[in-house]
């Protein structure tokens, strides 16, 4: 079984290092194209979507994957670019599953934001009833 990795994930590093950076500039731009053109299947069957991503979606994939190869290649291995890169490189393969599975969404944030309350909630719960956790001071 392949997993399906976050673009939203891959996206951050470039994002801080875009204002610096017209490499990282360029990735962002094609990741944002990316959830451009999943905003505009979004409500499509699976099938629809899965089509229209190996037509539209699929040459930018390709393309991001050349240039993030050629750059890494012209970078210090310990720049925190390369290490951008190399995050987004090493999970290529999880990262291009949404292009051949319509029902795949691009990033995780919708199950994050729904799963947040009930992580925070765990966390909270660890303190109830505990009166002493709640005193600040000798």
């Amino acid at each position: 079984m392949q997993l399906a990795f976050c673009w939203a994930h891959v996206r951050r590093p470039f994002y801080e290092l875009a204002d610096t950076s017209p490499v990282a500039a360029e990735a962002l731009a094609c990741i944002a194209t990316l959830y451009a053109i999943d905003a505009e299947l979004r409500g499509q069957s699976p099938e629809q979507r899965r089509t229209a991503r190996q037509e539209k979606s699929r040459p930018i994939v390709n393309e991001l994957r050349r240039f993030l190869d050629a750059k890494l290649a012209q970078l210090s291995r310990k720049s925190t670019l390369a290490e951008a890169i190399r995050y987004a490189l090493t999970r290529w393969e999880g990262l291009t599953r949404f292009l051949d599975d319509g029902r795949i969404e691009l990033d995780s944030n919708t199950v994050e934001r729904a799963i947040r309350p009930l992580a925070l909630n765990r966390k909270n719960a660890l303190f109830a009833g505990q009166t002493t956790a709640a005193i600040i001071g000798p």
